[in-house]
């Protein structure tokens, strides 16, 4: 099948292997760039298993791709190579300077479903967004690309550093920090009372201290954004522990004299239900 055929009007997930440098030097408009170089950081940023993919590369690595990515459970439509892809193909098909990526991961729901709700109600026109526990870091970069900045706030040295490629590629005012926000609680509270954040996101992680320095320390008018789990979800799995689920009603009841802007739960696939709360912090 003729290149230009195989991509017009496809929905397929076209997956940009190349260097980033290359890859802005011209690639198919609403491709994904994932260097090949990061790829086993990055499994997290591709869709669900099972996905079709189209797998654009350079000549002397179109034979292991395929394999790579069969082994992690995606059938591949094509593998096509930069070398292969003459000035006509280019010309007949989207091909773009652009230095956008089609992003295929999605953010948490609280932050996804309801990002509209959030920005009605930040006290500031540049928000400042502290992103406490920030793993992979696709919360950070998604709140990167709706116009914050963003202290992405983790204790795990590995965490740090696949965000800081992350946000290299994605382009967002994103900064990695690796801090230990349980052990060194002091620092967190100056950092909170010198930089001001307007929001705070946790999600998928739970230390309850954290929850009444949030009510004490966070200027007014500053909103948490909270995602973790409930204590129905060690029912269908983990996490098992008290200490890391939340009891119904407890964040309604931590944060009573808020506004509280969304008080919900989502459940995911498995049964386990994460809190959707959404509070701002009075003037």
């Amino acid at each position: 099948m003729q290149k230009s055929k195989l991509l017009e009007n496809t929905d397929l997930p076209i997956i940009d292997l190349r260097p980033v440098d290359q890859y802005r030097q011209g690639h198919i408009q609403g491709a994904t760039n994932i260097p090949l170089s990061e790829i086993e950081d990055c499994w997290y940023e591709l869709p669900p298993k099972d996905t079709t993919l189209i797998l654009f590369t350079n000549t002397t690595d179109q034979h292991d791709v395929r394999s790579l990515f069969e082994r992690q459970q995606y059938p591949i439509e094509a593998v096509l190579t930069a070398e292969e892809f003459t000035q006509q193909d280019r010309s007949q098909t989207n091909w773009t300077t652009d230095h956008n990526s089609r992003r295929l991961w999605r953010a948490s729901p609280l932050l996804e479903d309801y990002i509209e709700l959030i920005e009605q109600h930040l006290p500031a026109s540049e928000p400042l967004a502290f992103d406490i526990g920030c793993g992979s870091g696709r919360d950070s970069i998604f709140l990167g690309l709706h116009g914050f900045r963003v202290l992405a706030i983790d204790r795990n040295p590995m965490a740090i550093e696949r965000i800081t490629s992350f946000v290299e590629r994605w382009e967002v005012d994103v900064t990695p920090m690796k801090l230990n926000c349980e052990a060194e609680y002091q620092q967190l509270t100056q950092l909170i009372h010198l930089q001001k954040p307007s929001m705070i996101v946790q999600c998928r992680y739970l230390h309850r201290p954290l929850l009444d320095l949030y009510h004490e320390h966070l200027p007014a008018g500053s909103l948490v954004a909270i995602h973790t789990f409930m204590e129905e979800a060690a029912k269908y799995g983990s996490p098992k522990k008290p200490a890391y689920l939340l009891k119904p009603g407890e964040l309604a009841e931590k944060f009573a004299d808020w506004d509280i802007l969304l008080d919900q739960e989502h459940v995911l696939s498995d049964h386990r239900p994460l809190s959707l709360f959404l509070a701002r912090k009075p003037f």
